[in-house]
Parts: C-alpha cells; sequence; structure tokens
C-alpha cells in the first residue's frame, strides 16, 4: 500500500479502527481493483491475499457502509468516497498501462460507445474490457488535458464522427 495513500486517511480523519480483519480503506479498494480487472476468479485473488469469501464480506459491508454513512453524514464533503476511489483508480492503473490509442482513436471509441448507448459491443469489438476502458479513460482525459494538440485531435475527430444534422 502507497505510504501516502495512509497519510491521506489520517489527514482526511479517517478512522480504520474496527476494519475486519485489518483490511483498511487502501487494502479494500485494491482488492477491489483487482477483482475489477476480470481476468482471474475472486476466489484465487482472495487466496493470493490470504482472505475467505467470508472475511472479504465482513470487510466490504464495513466499508461500503463506511462511506454511505459519510456521505449521508457530509454530503458533497464526504470525504471517504474520495479516498476510495482515488486509491481504486491508482490501484487499477499500476495492473496494466493503459491501452494504446491516440486521441482520434479514442473519439471513435468515445463516438461508438456514445451511439451503441452502452460500452459492451463497442469494447467487445476492440477486445478491451471495462477495467481497459476505465484506464484508458483516465489516460486519455490527464493527456487531453495537458496537451493542446491532443486534445485538438481528439475534438477534431470527436465532432468529425458526428451523424449529419437531419433536415
Amino acid at each position: 500500500m502507497a505510504e501516502g495513500s495512509e497519510r491521506d486517511v489520517a489527514a482526511a480523519g479517517v478512522s480504520q479502527a474496527g476494519a475486519p480483519h485489518g483490511i483498511t480503506l487502501f487494502q479494500h479498494a485494491e482488492i477491489s481493483a483487482e477483482i475489477a480487472e476480470g481476468d482471474r476468479s475472486q476466489a484465487d485473488i482472495l487466496k493470493a491475499h490470504e482472505l475467505t469469501e467470508a472475511q472479504w464480506g465482513e470487510a466490504s459491508i464495513f466499508w461500503m457502509t463506511r462511506i454511505g454513512d459519510d456521505v449521508r453524514e457530509h454530503g458533497e464533503d464526504a470525504r471517504i468516497p474520495h479516498l476510495y476511489s482515488d486509491a481504486f483508480s491508482k490501484a487499477q492503473d499500476a495492473l496494466k498501462p493503459p491501452p494504446s490509442l491516440d486521441a482520434a482513436s479514442y473519439a471513435r471509441l468515445v463516438v461508438d460507445i456514445q451511439a451503441a448507448g452502452g460500452t459492451a459491443q463497442p469494447l467487445a469489438a476492440r477486445n478491451l474490457s471495462l477495467a481497459d476502458y476505465l484506464r484508458l479513460s483516465r489516460h486519455m482525459a490527464r493527456v487531453l488535458s495537458a496537451d493542446p494538440a491532443e486534445s485538438k485531435a481528439f475534438f477534431d475527430a470527436y465532432q468529425g464522427l458526428q451523424p449529419a444534422p437531419q433536415p
């Protein structure tokens, strides 16, 4: 687990006391990211972490309840969901690199997802998983927000892929 993650939890005032089986918020996010990859069974992943299904279930209930309670209590100022989401994203990004797509190809994927009304078919056509797509989306968000030429390439491709207006 990243040392900075533990500092973030402490700085946010989030207590990890009482976490079942010692599974911290960040460990839960990391294990969840492994499960979300879909390339190994949950049983195999839990076994690698020396956890049973029952232990995982208890930890999941604990952390999901804490997240829900934080949102109910603090609304938009809730911290735990943001910490968890950030930890999950970092853990998922560490598992594999994002698929290699340029800005125009990514625009095509976005348009295909919009036209299909979901991710399943466009991702399957490219042999990508949902985890790949999430990793790619985070990567492209960073690239497109930092590189004006890539942003223009995406926008131009995206605009060019839009259906012609109907009279």
